[in-house]
């Protein structure tokens, strides 16, 4: 047989064994491989390598992601903390997010492997954040871990708002990938917002209060306030109060009645004063049986928040721990008012500096009980009590003419009802041998003799002296 009859023969038994009208692929035994088949061969190899070398890379093989120059561990548990965090941050405070927000590592520009010293999570868009800022950010702390560096989300470090990216930064991933361009579609979300003039008491003081400068006491007759801390808010957590729910402007349309916090108007902020309440000077200053059925118990001071020319009437707080809250303008510097019979005063919830006050409201242990007693004439005299005061009578309507002065309110009782005794009775002796005249102040039902002695509010001591019949009936009285 020809060699050309053997080759024809090869390729028809060739094509008969494989059955399906096809060569089979590959080269004849003993025979070199055309140029064409090396650089296929060539091609292959480089492609098999580089899909090897990126999926090493990928796989951990060489990091693409470092900390101070170490290799991180656990990059993908660190996100998953944070994207935990992020989840109940947005909810909690009436966000959106996207189906892809997720946290990412940020490098400072495209090239570079170290990361900065946090995550940014989103995109995420909360009530009060600039369309363009869509990103929470958390800080990262690390510790060492062998020969790597183990990070995580530090505590204490939840945002309040969104931030925009810097414009050269990246985001990155241990795993690639790149997150949605912009607020990934995000619309800002609606939340109830209180109008102009609210004001209430929380149920709870929030976090993050400014703790008051010095030991600030609102002196009252009905009730003293100590003004404990104080701050400003873009938003209150809404069960700090559930009942401003119900101011709120939540148009119909949306469809709820109720939200997981509370805005302010627009342009303006939540105003918050923690305080201690205390009885004021009706108690224990004038017994019962001098104040009649109305008396210091029927007292209310009035709160108010004042902003300008404007205010804001606050309920009246009981105490002992009262969070009082209303809305203000954002660049406004507002006080806190206390006003009770004829007496305002201030309080500066920017600084928590007081306004003028009266001195003697400062002061502690101001009152003195006494247990002196003598017949004067017909009258059977027994004094009761001194306190140095502002707020003096059973009524608390009597005050003195500045805030340097008090009054000395001494509290008598007489027997036989009706006897002939009076304030002209009674004097005080200060050292150096002053004599003050003593001043009637009003009394309920005339059960109780009370006098009043026009001092300075820094007094500490004297004597007060009731004469009549022919005899005098001396009471040393000291104060702190």
């Amino acid at each position: 047989m020809s060699g050309r009859a053997a080759t024809m023969s090869g390729h028809a038994s060739g094509q008969a064994e494989g059955g399906t009208g096809r060569y089979r692929v590959g080269k004849p035994p003993g025979r070199p491989p055309s140029s064409f088949a090396r650089r296929a061969i060539a091609v292959a190899v480089g492609v098999s390598l580089l899909v090897v070398l990126l999926a090493l890379t990928l796989r951990g093989g060489a990091p693409a992601l470092y900390w101070r120059g170490e290799r991180i561990a656990d990059e993908s548990a660190v996100l998953a903390d944070a994207e935990a965090a992020m989840n109940l941050e947005v909810r909690g405070y009436e966000g959106v997010l996207t189906p892809s927000s997720r946290c990412w590592f940020v490098l400072p520009n495209s090239s570079a492997h170290d990361v900065e010293g946090r995550l940014e999570c989103g995109p995420a868009l909360l009530p009060w954040s600039s369309p363009g800022s869509q990103w929470l950010t958390y800080q990262l702390l690390a510790v060492p871990a062998g020969d790597e560096e183990r990070l995580y989300v530090a505590t204490g470090s939840e945002p309040t708002t969104t931030v925009a990216l810097s414009a050269n930064e990246v985001l990155r991933g241990p795993g690639g990938g790149a997150p949605p361009a912009g607020s990934g579609g995000l619309r800002l979300p609606r939340a109830p917002r209180q109008r102009p003039g609210w004001g209430g008491v929380l149920d709870a003081p929030p976090d993050g209060l400014v703790p008051a400068p010095v030991g600030d006491v609102l002196g009252d007759w009905g009730a003293t306030y100590r003004l404990v801390a104080f701050g400003s808010f873009e938003w209150l957590p809404a069960h700090l109060d559930r009942s401003a729910l119900k101011l709120a402007s939540w148009p119909a349309r949306f469809g709820r009645s109720s939200a997981r916090l509370l805005l302010p108007p627009r342009g303006w902020r939540f105003v918050v004063a923690d305080l201690v309440v205390s009885p004021g000077e009706d108690a224990g200053v004038v017994p019962a049986q001098a104040n009649g059925a109305l008396g210091p118990s029927a007292d209310k001071p009035t709160l108010s928040l004042v902003t300008g020319s404007s205010s804001v009437s606050l309920p009246f707080a009981a105490g002992p721990d009262v969070a009082v809250a209303a809305v203000a303008p954002a660049r406004s510097r507002p006080l806190l008012e206390v006003s009770d019979k004829g007496l305002t005063q201030y309080v500066s919830l920017s600084n928590g500096a007081l306004g003028p006050a009266p001195e003697v409201l400062s002061r502690l242990g101001t009152d003195d009980r006494l247990s002196s007693a003598a017949r004067l004439g017909v009258a059977q005299v027994k004094l009761e009590d001194a306190s140095l005061v502002w707020f003096a009578g059973s009524d608390g309507g009597t005050v003195p003419p500045s805030y340097a002065d008090a009054y000395l309110q001494v509290l008598s009782t007489v027997s036989p009802a009706g006897a002939p005794l009076g304030a002209g009775n009674f004097k005080l002796v200060v050292p150096g041998g002053q004599v003050v005249a003593g001043q009637a102040l009003p009394d309920s039902y005339r059960k109780a003799l009370v006098v009043g002695f026009l001092v300075p509010a820094s007094f500490s001591y004297g004597t007060v002296v009731v004469s009549a019949g022919g005899r005098s009936l001396r009471a040393p009285v000291r104060f702190q």
